[in-house]
């Protein structure tokens, strides 16, 4: 009885402790005023919106929410196309029936697509009619877009095979063409004839640069968010659209994110716009052909840059908000802001014009087109 008695007399202290927590608890929130409730309310919102497992990005329609010129504008660039699923691939239905033969090895390969099973392709020669499926379709289009399928390994886990031919959208047709590195290429397994298995760590780097985030598991991406998004380039948007919504409810004005110097911006951009493989960025490939490749390492070599006083980046010519530009004048006027301007050097031979042609050629690089030269010379070569 008398433990009963102690047990029951416990119980109500714990009681009565709860209670006067629960009571302090409203005291508290009532406590708050409108605009401390209001900035909690649409803080709760913001966190809501984060996507489950991706810790501390949010929405992105919670960028367009305050940037909606940008987002809007954004969706229109090469950026928001890097990489979807080839079933989804706005062209994929235009590959069915049609047909590449491979320049080196002779066989062909042919297309199929049908929206209930996706796009696959067919090598006769080597297995008949059975289907390779091509699961994901990376790239913009601008230059090409290349295909990603997901197998099963023998040790249990996933193999990565990129397609052996890439493709390119020119007006009303289709051009096929091999894939940037499987040029003189022997197929070391069966897989091989189809295209090339991917180290983990370039796979990885693959879908660093074309999505958002992702994790390859079981024959497929998990948790894809595809493209490159505003939090690709500015970072993590929780603790910043949290502290916008917090002072717009407070009716007080927002602060703007801290501006990137040049060099860190131009470093940024080269994570996936072809940073040079060098230990000094400022001496990679000076001179070399393909150096023209590595827009970043050739910017920061030219002398526009080092006497530029960390002004000039990557975004003061390109918008990296809307689609590129391929008409030279908006260019010019760029380097005539500086130029153009009084006591600064101009141009003896066109001080007007004609800057990019004769500065900043358009080169052929190795098998990959043409690429505008980024070093800026005085007085460029002639060939390279």
């Amino acid at each position: 009885m008398r433990d009963q008695r102690i047990f029951s007399q416990r119980t109500k202290i714990a009681l009565w402790l709860a209670i006067a927590g629960l009571a302090a608890l409203a005291a508290m929130v009532l406590r708050l005023g409108p605009a401390e409730q209001r900035a909690l309310r649409q803080a709760e919102a913001v966190l809501a919106s984060v996507p489950p497992g991706f810790g501390l990005y949010v929405d992105e329609n919670l960028c367009a929410e305050c940037h909606p010129q940008q987002a809007a504008s954004h969706a229109q660039t090469g950026h928001a196309q890097t990489l979807r699923r080839a079933a989804d691939w706005s062209d994929a239905a235009r590959l069915d029936k049609t047909s590449f033969k491979d320049p080196q090895r002779g066989v062909t390969y042919h297309y199929h697509f049908a929206p209930n099973e996706g796009l696959a392709a067919t090598l006769p020669e080597r297995f008949g009619n059975d289907p390779f499926p091509l699961m994901y379709a990376f790239g913009s289009g601008r230059r090409r877009v290349s295909f990603l399928s997901l197998i099963p390994n023998r040790l249990g886990g996933t193999s990565a095979i990129e397609h052996r031919v890439s493709v390119r959208v020119e007006g009303n047709g289709i051009a096929f063409e091999l894939t940037p590195g499987h040029t003189d290429q022997a197929p070391a397994q069966q897989v091989e004839h189809f295209g090339r298995v991917l180290d983990p760590v370039l796979l990885v780097r693959c879908l660093d640069c074309h999505a958002m985030r992702g994790e390859v598991r079981d024959q497929d991406i998990q948790g894809l968010e595809p493209n490159v998004g505003c939090q690709k380039c500015h970072g993590p948007g929780r603790e910043h659209a949290t502290a916008m919504r917090e002072a717009q409810s407070r009716g007080r004005p927002s602060l703007p994110r801290p501006k990137r110097s040049a060099i860190e911006e131009i470093r940024a951009c080269s994570q996936c716009h072809v940073q040079a493989d060098a230990a000094n960025e400022f001496k990679a490939l000076p001179d070399h052909f393909r150096s023209v490749r590595l827009q970043a390492a050739e910017l920061l070599q030219s002398r526009c840059f080092t006497q530029s006083e960390d002004r000039l980046a990557c975004s003061t010519c390109h918008d990296p908000h809307a689609p590129i530009a391929s008409d030279t004048a908006g260019y010019v006027q760029r380097c005539l802001e500086c130029h153009g301007a009084a006591n600064t050097v101009s141009c003896p031979v066109s001080p007007a014009a004609d800057c990019v042609r004769c500065h900043m050629p358009a080169v052929e690089t190795d098998r990959e087109g043409k690429r505008h030269d980024h070093r800026i010379r005085r007085k460029p070569a002639t060939a390279r």
